[in-house]
């Protein structure tokens, strides 16, 4: 159980003089906190005290919260319940009281939970950060979650909600409670995430307690509610035998080295590691990418009305071009297209709220190359495809054949602007992909899937980054060069691992790897000679200002010529 106020409060005279001065304090300590170790020192202070300030203060979210689990769960003597958040344990108390047995806490400070300790009233308590994976916890590991005061200023992050969903069961309940203050503002997100979790058909709302007093004695005004969700089965049962098939291929023969496609590491919680990754100084892609879309989106944009982006993820590049679109006042279609629909709905709500009606966002679900198919050619269409992505297919042949089906689905009034990252010092690129904990996090989301989705018993603390860069051996394609980083995480002890749902055993030796994807790198002209062989040319180049990466203008090779459009181009 955590609580924190909104700033500004007014204090109430029947809170004692001691008690309302360190609350001043540690709320002071609150606000300016900045980093989860700031946070961990704040608790760790205030745990002595804490159960007695909070009874000062007439506190009692808990009690409303444990009492609308209840009303939703049956047989609470056996069913598994998380305390997420638990602090000194007032909610576990009130649980225990309603019957609930199987309780286990989890806190960011070990000293609040050495405090709930002394309740008496869980099984099981463990330190944990609501801001990262739980992989102490498999799937569907309980039946239900309470989490009480946790979302608040510098608190647990909205995207908690989406771990949770991973290890509550189909049918399992998530209760929380929010202040009405913060949820109508959504001044953490947090509603916003819990209705995309809703349309995406992650959960439905059960329940809402009616609006009840907050902090009574500390801030009168203060009101708070309990929400109760339902968790609903969402997986798609066409990805998951995909990504059946290919971990049972890979265990063939796997000598040491367990392979998988890069497409396989993606889901909800892929995209929120990967963005953060993304924000480690070694990677240096995103940074480079949107040098080149800020510096240059008015010499890429052209006269096209109709923009498509394949594999939106979230609208932060696609901005840059959509601003300058839209310059001077001209409309324009935005068609996003990607197998997420909750990618989509969280791109199309993002671009709608920035760009309003100069935008029109027509989300598309499904493949790329059958999208794209059935797209009109109306009138002439800019085709996106940001990022590194077609370094991440699995071969040279691949690659090309990627873009053949892309050319044969443009006209040649379209044009295609790529991403692709090119060929640089070895030490840069280890650096980029073996970049700390937020790195190895996002690459043992491979691992997590098995573990998840097929009943893996990989133990992903044994393992640690061990990507490596090479050059690959001569293509078929005369004067075409390419390298290439081995995403890897390595096990720094043998692991045997069974996996249930292919009744598959295997194992994987001490240094022995799961390689998560592939990421080819290029020089410049190797581009060139990539569309060339794919029926394509480039028509313009850009690089960012270190020659790191590049973003490239290609057409069919029956397009028109445009010479004069290679004006602003590196």
């Amino acid at each position: 159980m955590k609580s924190s106020p909104h700033p500004g409060t007014e204090r109430a005279p029947a809170l004692p003089a001691d008690v309302r001065a360190r609350l001043d304090r540690i709320w002071k300590r609150a606000y300016g906190a900045r980093t989860r170790a700031d946070l961990r020192a704040l608790y760790a202070d205030w745990a002595r005290s804490y159960d007695e300030d909070h009874d000062a203060i007439g506190f009692a979210a808990h009690l409303a919260a444990a009492a609308l689990l209840d009303r939703y769960v049956p047989n609470p003597q056996v069913r598994p319940v998380l305390d997420a958040g638990a602090g000194t344990g007032a909610a576990g108390v009130a649980l225990r009281e309603l019957g609930f047995q199987n309780l286990t806490a989890i806190d960011l400070s070990q000293e609040m939970l050495d405090v709930a300790a002394t309740k008496g009233v869980y099984a099981q308590l463990l330190q944990a950060d609501l801001g990262e994976p739980l992989d102490v916890f498999p799937r569907s590991h309980f039946h239900a979650a309470i989490l009480v005061g946790v979302f608040s200023y510098g608190q647990a992050p909205a995207h908690a909600l989406d771990e949770l969903l991973r290890i509550i069961e189909p049918g399992g309940v998530v209760v929380f409670t929010v202040r009405t203050d913060f949820w109508a503002e959504d001044a953490m997100g947090v509603r916003s995430r819990a209705e995309f979790l809703e349309r995406d058909g992650r959960w439905r709302r059960l329940d809402a307690t009616e609006p009840a007093p907050y902090l009574p004695k500390k801030d009168p005004d203060a009101m708070f509610r309990a929400f109760a969700y339902r968790v609903v089965e969402a997986d798609d049962p066409i990805a998951k035998d995909a990504f059946r098939a290919a971990v049972r291929a890979a265990a063939e023969d796997h000598g040491g080295v367990l392979r998988l496609d890069h497409a396989f590491i993606w889901n909800a919680t892929a995209s929120r590691l990967y963005n953060r990754y993304t924000h480690r100084p070694e990677y240096y892609l995103t940074d480079c990418e949107e040098e080149i879309l800020r510096d240059n989106a008015a010499a890429i944009v052209g006269g096209e009305t109709r923009i498509v982006e394949l594999g939106c993820g979230s609208a932060r590049k696609v901005t840059h071009l959509l601003e300058a679109a839209t310059d001077g006042g001209r409309r324009v279609l935005y068609v996003p297209i990607d197998v997420s629909d909750g990618a989509l709905q969280a791109t199309r709500e993002e671009v709608e709220a920035r760009f309003r009606r100069a935008v029109v966002v027509r989300p598309e679900h499904g493949m790329f190359d059958d999208v794209l198919e059935r797209l009109s050619h109306d009138a002439p269409q800019l085709v996106l495809f940001f990022g590194s992505s077609l370094g991440n297919l699995e071969t040279i042949d691949a690659t090309v054949a990627f873009l053949r089906r892309v050319r044969d689905r443009l006209s040649p009034a379209d044009r295609f602007v790529v991403g692709v990252d090119l060929h640089k010092d070895e030490q840069e690129l280890l650096a980029a992909y073996n970049a700390g904990p937020e790195n190895l996090s996002f690459f043992l989301n491979m691992v997590r899937r098995i573990n998840d989705d097929l009943g893996g018993t990989f133990d992903l603390g044994l393992f640690e980054l061990g990507s490596t860069y090479r050059e690959e051996p001569p293509s078929a394609i005369e004067g075409l060069r390419s390298w290439s980083v081995d995403l890897r995480v390595v096990t720094t002890t043998a692991q045997r691992v069974y996996v249930r749902e292919l009744d598959l055993e295997l194992e994987l030796p001490a240094g022995g790897a799961v390689q998560v994807g592939t990421s080819r790198k290029f020089r410049p002209q190797d581009v060139r000679r990539l569309a060339e062989v794919a029926g394509m040319r480039v028509r313009r180049q850009w690089l960012d200002g270190r020659g790191f990466f590049s973003l490239n203008e290609l057409v069919r090779d029956d397009a028109p010529q445009a010479g004069a459009a290679r004006a602003g181009a590196r």
